[in-house]
Protein backbone atom coordinates (compact mmCIF):
# COMPACT_ATOMS: atom_id res chain seq x y z
CA UNK A 1 0.00 0.00 0.00
CA UNK A 2 2.60 2.38 0.79
CA UNK A 3 4.73 1.62 -2.65
CA UNK A 4 1.42 2.13 -4.35
CA UNK A 5 0.94 5.52 -2.26
CA UNK A 6 4.22 6.70 -3.28
CA UNK A 7 3.89 6.03 -6.91
CA UNK A 8 0.53 7.95 -7.09
CA UNK A 9 2.47 10.87 -5.37
CA UNK A 10 5.40 10.89 -7.67
CA UNK A 11 2.85 10.49 -10.49
CA UNK A 12 0.89 13.63 -9.52
CA UNK A 13 4.56 15.74 -9.41
CA UNK A 14 5.31 14.19 -12.99
CA UNK A 15 2.26 15.59 -14.28
CA UNK A 16 2.25 18.68 -12.77
CA UNK A 17 5.65 19.25 -14.06
CA UNK A 18 5.08 18.05 -17.19
CA UNK A 19 2.24 20.73 -17.33
CA UNK A 20 4.41 22.96 -16.32
CA UNK A 21 6.79 23.00 -18.47
CA UNK A 22 4.57 22.63 -21.46
CA UNK A 23 3.23 25.44 -21.21
CA UNK A 24 6.09 27.43 -22.91
CA UNK A 25 5.74 25.46 -25.87
CA UNK A 26 1.99 25.94 -26.37
CA UNK A 27 2.00 29.84 -25.20
CA UNK A 28 4.78 30.59 -27.54
CA UNK A 29 3.89 28.43 -30.72
CA UNK A 30 0.63 30.43 -30.81
CA UNK A 31 2.48 33.64 -31.03
CA UNK A 32 4.60 35.32 -34.27
CA UNK A 33 7.60 35.08 -32.49
CA UNK A 34 8.04 31.44 -31.69
CA UNK A 35 11.16 30.06 -32.02
CA UNK A 36 12.96 27.06 -29.87
CA UNK A 37 15.44 29.76 -28.32
CA UNK A 38 13.07 31.22 -26.17
CA UNK A 39 11.33 27.91 -25.60
CA UNK A 40 14.67 26.43 -24.28
CA UNK A 41 15.31 30.07 -22.17
CA UNK A 42 11.80 29.72 -20.07
CA UNK A 43 12.74 26.22 -19.72
CA UNK A 44 15.95 27.14 -17.76
CA UNK A 45 14.19 30.43 -15.74
CA UNK A 46 11.87 27.29 -14.34
CA UNK A 47 14.76 25.46 -13.49
CA UNK A 48 15.85 26.83 -10.13
CA UNK A 49 11.96 26.40 -9.27
CA UNK A 50 12.25 22.48 -10.17
CA UNK A 51 15.52 22.27 -8.05
CA UNK A 52 13.26 23.82 -5.18
CA UNK A 53 10.61 21.46 -5.56
CA UNK A 54 12.93 18.48 -5.42
CA UNK A 55 15.04 19.76 -2.40
CA UNK A 56 12.13 20.09 -0.40
CA UNK A 57 10.03 17.03 -1.33
CA UNK A 58 12.97 14.97 -0.93
CA UNK A 59 14.77 15.96 1.91
CA UNK A 60 13.74 19.33 4.25
CA UNK A 61 9.68 17.85 4.06
CA UNK A 62 10.26 14.16 5.13
CA UNK A 63 13.41 14.82 7.16
CA UNK A 64 11.67 18.38 8.59
CA UNK A 65 8.41 19.52 8.23
CA UNK A 66 6.51 16.16 8.24
CA UNK A 67 8.78 15.41 11.94
CA UNK A 68 7.11 18.23 13.81
CA UNK A 69 10.64 20.57 13.14
CA UNK A 70 9.37 23.42 12.17
CA UNK A 71 12.00 26.23 13.30
CA UNK A 72 14.61 23.93 11.32
CA UNK A 73 12.10 23.70 8.20
CA UNK A 74 11.93 27.40 8.19
CA UNK A 75 15.26 28.24 8.18
CA UNK A 76 16.33 25.94 5.73
CA UNK A 77 13.84 26.65 3.52
CA UNK A 78 14.16 30.50 3.97
CA UNK A 79 17.78 30.30 3.41
CA UNK A 80 17.08 27.97 -0.16
CA UNK A 81 14.84 30.33 -1.19
CA UNK A 82 16.90 33.86 -0.76
CA UNK A 83 19.84 31.93 -2.53
CA UNK A 84 17.62 30.69 -5.11
CA UNK A 85 15.75 34.39 -5.81
CA UNK A 86 19.03 35.96 -5.80
CA UNK A 87 20.95 33.76 -8.19
CA UNK A 88 18.14 33.59 -10.45
CA UNK A 89 19.34 35.74 -12.88
CA UNK A 90 22.16 33.50 -13.85
CA UNK A 91 19.73 31.16 -16.12
CA UNK A 92 19.67 34.22 -18.54
CA UNK A 93 23.82 34.14 -18.23
CA UNK A 94 23.72 30.49 -18.92
CA UNK A 95 21.70 30.52 -22.02
CA UNK A 96 23.66 33.55 -23.74
CA UNK A 97 26.41 30.85 -23.02
CA UNK A 98 25.10 28.29 -24.70
CA UNK A 99 23.02 29.82 -27.59
CA UNK A 100 25.10 33.07 -28.02
CA UNK A 101 28.38 32.57 -26.91
CA UNK A 102 31.84 34.46 -27.44
CA UNK A 103 33.22 35.30 -30.89
CA UNK A 104 32.81 38.71 -32.86
CA UNK A 105 32.09 37.33 -35.98
CA UNK A 106 28.54 35.31 -34.52
CA UNK A 107 25.69 37.44 -36.06
CA UNK A 108 23.47 38.85 -33.41
CA UNK A 109 19.97 37.31 -33.61
CA UNK A 110 17.11 38.75 -33.36
CA UNK A 111 13.40 37.30 -32.21
CA UNK A 112 11.91 37.82 -36.27
CA UNK A 113 15.27 36.66 -37.66
CA UNK A 114 18.63 37.55 -38.47
CA UNK A 115 20.09 40.98 -38.28
CA UNK A 116 21.49 42.47 -41.08
CA UNK A 117 24.25 45.27 -40.87
CA UNK A 118 23.34 48.93 -41.59
CA UNK A 119 24.82 51.35 -44.38
CA UNK A 120 28.14 51.28 -42.50
CA UNK A 121 28.55 47.64 -41.95
CA UNK A 122 27.62 47.88 -38.35
CA UNK A 123 24.92 45.24 -36.37
CA UNK A 124 22.61 47.39 -34.25
CA UNK A 125 22.52 46.20 -30.96
CA UNK A 126 20.13 43.71 -29.97
CA UNK A 127 17.04 43.78 -27.66
CA UNK A 128 16.66 42.23 -24.72
CA UNK A 129 16.33 38.68 -25.43
CA UNK A 130 12.67 37.55 -25.55
CA UNK A 131 9.72 39.25 -23.83
CA UNK A 132 10.32 38.33 -20.37
CA UNK A 133 13.74 39.72 -20.79
CA UNK A 134 12.59 43.27 -21.67
CA UNK A 135 10.11 42.79 -19.06
CA UNK A 136 13.16 42.08 -16.75
CA UNK A 137 15.61 44.92 -18.00
CA UNK A 138 12.51 47.61 -16.95
CA UNK A 139 12.14 46.32 -13.03
CA UNK A 140 14.47 47.00 -10.29
CA UNK A 141 16.93 43.69 -8.95
CA UNK A 142 14.92 44.06 -5.81
CA UNK A 143 11.47 43.91 -6.97
CA UNK A 144 12.82 41.04 -9.16
CA UNK A 145 14.25 38.80 -6.03
CA UNK A 146 10.51 39.57 -4.72
CA UNK A 147 9.09 38.13 -7.45
CA UNK A 148 11.20 35.15 -7.18
CA UNK A 149 10.67 34.56 -3.37
CA UNK A 150 6.99 34.23 -4.16
CA UNK A 151 6.46 31.90 -6.99
CA UNK A 152 9.73 29.85 -4.69
CA UNK A 153 7.11 29.96 -2.04
CA UNK A 154 4.00 29.31 -3.86
CA UNK A 155 5.94 25.96 -5.68
CA UNK A 156 7.27 25.06 -1.38
CA UNK A 157 2.87 25.35 -0.62
CA UNK A 158 1.98 23.36 -3.33
CA UNK A 159 4.41 20.64 -2.67
CA UNK A 160 3.60 20.64 1.12
CA UNK A 161 -0.23 20.43 0.47
CA UNK A 162 -0.13 17.61 -1.50
CA UNK A 163 2.31 15.93 0.69
CA UNK A 164 -0.13 16.35 3.43
CA UNK A 165 -3.23 15.43 1.18
CA UNK A 166 -1.72 12.16 0.34
CA UNK A 167 -0.70 11.48 4.48
CA UNK A 168 -4.15 12.44 5.55
CA UNK A 169 -5.71 9.89 3.10
CA UNK A 170 -2.76 7.38 3.72
CA UNK A 171 -3.98 7.46 7.49
CA UNK A 172 -7.79 7.33 7.35
CA UNK A 173 -6.77 4.05 5.01
CA UNK A 174 -4.62 2.86 8.14
CA UNK A 175 -7.36 3.87 10.22
CA UNK A 176 -10.14 1.78 8.30
CA UNK A 177 -7.86 -1.03 7.54
CA UNK A 178 -6.90 -1.63 11.49
CA UNK A 179 -11.03 -0.51 12.23
CA UNK A 180 -11.56 -3.77 9.98
CA UNK A 181 -9.45 -5.74 11.15
CA UNK A 182 -10.89 -5.01 15.03
CA UNK A 183 -14.87 -5.43 13.60
CA UNK A 184 -13.71 -9.10 12.24
CA UNK A 185 -11.48 -10.11 15.41
CA UNK A 186 -14.61 -9.27 17.71
CA UNK A 187 -17.17 -10.43 15.17
CA UNK A 188 -14.92 -13.65 15.23
CA UNK A 189 -14.93 -13.78 18.64
CA UNK A 190 -19.22 -13.89 18.94
CA UNK A 191 -19.49 -16.24 16.49
CA UNK A 192 -17.16 -18.85 18.98
CA UNK A 193 -19.74 -17.67 21.57
CA UNK A 194 -22.62 -18.35 19.55
CA UNK A 195 -22.16 -22.18 19.12
CA UNK A 196 -20.85 -23.33 22.03
CA UNK A 197 -24.07 -21.46 23.56
CA UNK A 198 -26.31 -22.85 20.91
CA UNK A 199 -24.33 -26.31 21.28
CA UNK A 200 -24.97 -26.50 25.39
CA UNK A 201 -28.46 -26.02 24.66
CA UNK A 202 -28.96 -28.52 22.19
CA UNK A 203 -26.81 -31.07 23.96
CA UNK A 204 -29.53 -30.20 27.14
CA UNK A 205 -32.55 -30.98 25.02
CA UNK A 206 -31.08 -34.55 23.95
CA UNK A 207 -30.26 -35.14 27.49
CA UNK A 208 -33.91 -34.36 28.38
CA UNK A 209 -35.17 -36.80 25.79
CA UNK A 210 -33.14 -39.99 26.41
CA UNK A 211 -35.22 -40.24 29.63
CA UNK A 212 -38.09 -39.81 27.75
CA UNK A 213 -37.95 -42.22 24.53
CA UNK A 214 -34.19 -43.03 23.78
CA UNK A 215 -35.39 -44.04 19.92
CA UNK A 216 -36.29 -40.21 19.40
CA UNK A 217 -32.85 -39.20 20.99
CA UNK A 218 -31.26 -41.04 18.87
CA UNK A 219 -32.63 -39.29 15.82
CA UNK A 220 -32.06 -35.45 17.88
CA UNK A 221 -28.05 -36.83 17.68
CA UNK A 222 -28.31 -37.36 14.02
CA UNK A 223 -30.23 -34.06 13.33
CA UNK A 224 -27.48 -32.13 16.12
CA UNK A 225 -24.29 -33.64 13.44
CA UNK A 226 -26.26 -32.07 10.84
CA UNK A 227 -26.53 -28.56 12.65
CA UNK A 228 -22.66 -29.18 13.54
CA UNK A 229 -21.75 -30.23 10.02
CA UNK A 230 -22.91 -26.26 9.55
CA UNK A 231 -21.25 -24.93 11.85
CA UNK A 232 -17.84 -26.20 11.05
CA UNK A 233 -18.18 -25.95 7.40
CA UNK A 234 -20.12 -22.94 6.15
CA UNK A 235 -20.95 -20.71 8.98
CA UNK A 236 -16.92 -20.72 9.73
CA UNK A 237 -16.88 -18.21 6.49
CA UNK A 238 -18.88 -15.63 8.03
CA UNK A 239 -21.45 -16.11 5.02
CA UNK A 240 -23.51 -18.58 3.73
CA UNK A 241 -26.33 -18.56 0.91
CA UNK A 242 -30.27 -18.04 2.47
CA UNK A 243 -30.91 -21.76 1.26
CA UNK A 244 -28.16 -23.08 3.97
CA UNK A 245 -28.92 -20.89 6.51
CA UNK A 246 -32.76 -21.94 6.11
CA UNK A 247 -31.91 -25.39 5.97
CA UNK A 248 -29.82 -25.17 9.48
CA UNK A 249 -32.60 -23.59 11.41
CA UNK A 250 -35.02 -26.05 10.14
CA UNK A 251 -32.77 -29.04 11.15
CA UNK A 252 -32.87 -27.15 14.45
CA UNK A 253 -36.70 -26.96 14.72
CA UNK A 254 -37.31 -30.62 13.69
CA UNK A 255 -34.81 -31.44 16.58
CA UNK A 256 -36.74 -29.47 18.67
CA UNK A 257 -39.85 -30.72 17.15
CA UNK A 258 -38.47 -34.44 18.54
CA UNK A 259 -38.67 -33.32 21.70
CA UNK A 260 -41.59 -31.58 22.44
CA UNK A 261 -43.79 -33.83 19.98
CA UNK A 262 -47.26 -32.00 19.26
CA UNK A 263 -47.28 -30.33 22.99
CA UNK A 264 -46.19 -26.82 20.96
CA UNK A 265 -47.55 -25.81 17.94
CA UNK A 266 -45.05 -24.79 15.52
CA UNK A 267 -45.96 -23.05 12.54
CA UNK A 268 -42.75 -22.26 10.04
CA UNK A 269 -43.44 -20.53 6.66
CA UNK A 270 -40.53 -19.36 4.76
CA UNK A 271 -40.90 -17.00 1.29
CA UNK A 272 -37.56 -17.27 -0.08
CA UNK A 273 -37.60 -16.78 -3.81
CA UNK A 274 -34.12 -16.12 -4.14
CA UNK A 275 -32.52 -18.87 -2.13
CA UNK A 276 -29.08 -18.42 -3.28
CA UNK A 277 -28.18 -14.94 -2.22
CA UNK A 278 -25.40 -14.61 0.36
CA UNK A 279 -26.09 -13.53 3.59
CA UNK A 280 -24.16 -13.12 7.48
CA UNK A 281 -24.22 -16.28 8.81
CA UNK A 282 -25.92 -17.33 12.32
CA UNK A 283 -27.96 -14.80 12.63
CA UNK A 284 -31.34 -16.35 13.53
CA UNK A 285 -30.57 -18.88 15.16
CA UNK A 286 -30.70 -16.93 19.15
CA UNK A 287 -33.82 -15.56 18.31
CA UNK A 288 -35.09 -19.65 17.57
CA UNK A 289 -33.71 -20.38 20.47
CA UNK A 290 -34.69 -18.45 22.60
CA UNK A 291 -38.22 -19.13 21.56
CA UNK A 292 -38.06 -22.31 22.19
CA UNK A 293 -36.66 -22.29 25.69
CA UNK A 294 -38.97 -19.62 27.16
CA UNK A 295 -42.00 -19.90 24.97
CA UNK A 296 -43.03 -23.61 25.78
CA UNK A 297 -45.25 -24.25 28.86
CA UNK A 298 -45.92 -27.60 29.93
CA UNK A 299 -49.20 -26.77 31.45
CA UNK A 300 -50.99 -25.01 28.78
CA UNK A 301 -50.76 -24.44 25.17
CA UNK A 302 -48.03 -22.90 23.46
CA UNK A 303 -47.41 -22.10 19.81
CA UNK A 304 -44.22 -20.81 18.37
CA UNK A 305 -44.42 -18.98 15.03
CA UNK A 306 -41.60 -18.50 12.21
CA UNK A 307 -41.83 -16.52 8.97
CA UNK A 308 -39.22 -15.14 6.38
CA UNK A 309 -39.93 -13.41 3.44
CA UNK A 310 -37.25 -12.40 1.07
CA UNK A 311 -37.34 -9.37 -1.72
CA UNK A 312 -35.08 -7.74 -3.87
CA UNK A 313 -33.59 -5.62 -1.40
CA UNK A 314 -33.97 -6.99 2.33
CA UNK A 315 -34.85 -10.13 4.07
CA UNK A 316 -37.50 -10.21 6.95
CA UNK A 317 -37.64 -12.62 9.48
CA UNK A 318 -40.50 -12.31 12.53
CA UNK A 319 -41.06 -14.75 14.86
CA UNK A 320 -43.92 -15.33 17.98
CA UNK A 321 -44.06 -17.13 20.80
CA UNK A 322 -46.01 -17.77 23.77
CA UNK A 323 -45.00 -16.69 27.24
CA UNK A 324 -44.22 -19.55 30.07
CA UNK A 325 -44.39 -19.02 33.43
CA UNK A 326 -41.21 -20.25 33.64
CA UNK A 327 -39.97 -17.46 31.63
CA UNK A 328 -41.29 -15.00 33.72
CA UNK A 329 -39.05 -16.33 36.41
CA UNK A 330 -36.09 -17.20 35.21
CA UNK A 331 -35.01 -14.21 33.05
CA UNK A 332 -31.21 -15.84 31.88
CA UNK A 333 -28.46 -13.80 30.81
CA UNK A 334 -29.48 -13.29 27.55
CA UNK A 335 -26.18 -14.09 25.75
CA UNK A 336 -27.75 -14.79 22.35
CA UNK A 337 -29.61 -11.80 21.79
CA UNK A 338 -26.70 -9.60 23.64
CA UNK A 339 -24.49 -11.42 20.69
CA UNK A 340 -26.81 -11.08 18.10
CA UNK A 341 -27.31 -7.22 18.64
CA UNK A 342 -23.47 -6.60 18.35
CA UNK A 343 -23.40 -8.76 15.19
CA UNK A 344 -25.79 -6.67 13.46
CA UNK A 345 -24.00 -3.34 14.33
CA UNK A 346 -21.28 -4.67 12.94
CA UNK A 347 -22.54 -6.13 10.24
CA UNK A 348 -25.34 -3.72 9.18
CA UNK A 349 -23.96 -0.55 10.60
CA UNK A 350 -27.45 1.02 11.28
CA UNK A 351 -29.49 -0.01 8.02
CA UNK A 352 -31.25 -3.28 9.90
CA UNK A 353 -34.28 -3.12 11.84
CA UNK A 354 -34.71 -5.20 14.72
CA UNK A 355 -37.82 -4.47 17.14
CA UNK A 356 -38.90 -6.37 19.84
CA UNK A 357 -42.35 -6.66 21.11
CA UNK A 358 -42.56 -8.39 24.23
CA UNK A 359 -46.71 -8.56 26.38
CA UNK A 360 -47.95 -10.49 29.39
CA UNK A 361 -48.57 -13.57 26.68
CA UNK A 362 -46.64 -13.13 23.51
CA UNK A 363 -43.18 -12.01 22.64
CA UNK A 364 -42.28 -11.25 18.80
CA UNK A 365 -39.20 -10.14 17.59
CA UNK A 366 -39.28 -9.04 13.91
CA UNK A 367 -35.56 -8.83 12.18
CA UNK A 368 -35.36 -6.78 8.89
CA UNK A 369 -31.63 -7.05 7.08
CA UNK A 370 -30.69 -5.87 4.02
CA UNK A 371 -29.50 -7.65 1.40
CA UNK A 372 -26.61 -6.81 -0.99
CA UNK A 373 -26.93 -7.68 -4.90
CA UNK A 374 -23.28 -8.22 -5.12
Amino acid sequence: MIITQKRSENLIYALLWLMVLSLPVFTLKGGDEFNWDRVILEWIRILPFLLIFIINNSLLAPKLFFKQKLIGYSISILTIVILFSVFNNLPQILHDFLFQGPGPERIPMHPEGPMSPDSMGAFPEPPPFGRHSQLRGNKPFSYLIFENMIISFLVVGFNNAIKLGISRQKEELQREEKEKIHLETELSFLRTQISPHFFMNTLNNIHALIEIDQVQAQKSVIELSKLMRYLLNESQQGTATIRAEFEFLNSYIDLMRIRYSDKVKIDVNFEIPDDHQKIPSLLFISLVENAFKYGISYSKESYISIHAKQDQEQLSFEIKNSVSPKSKIEKGTGVGLVNLRKQLDILFDGEQSFDIIESENEYQVKLIIPLKND
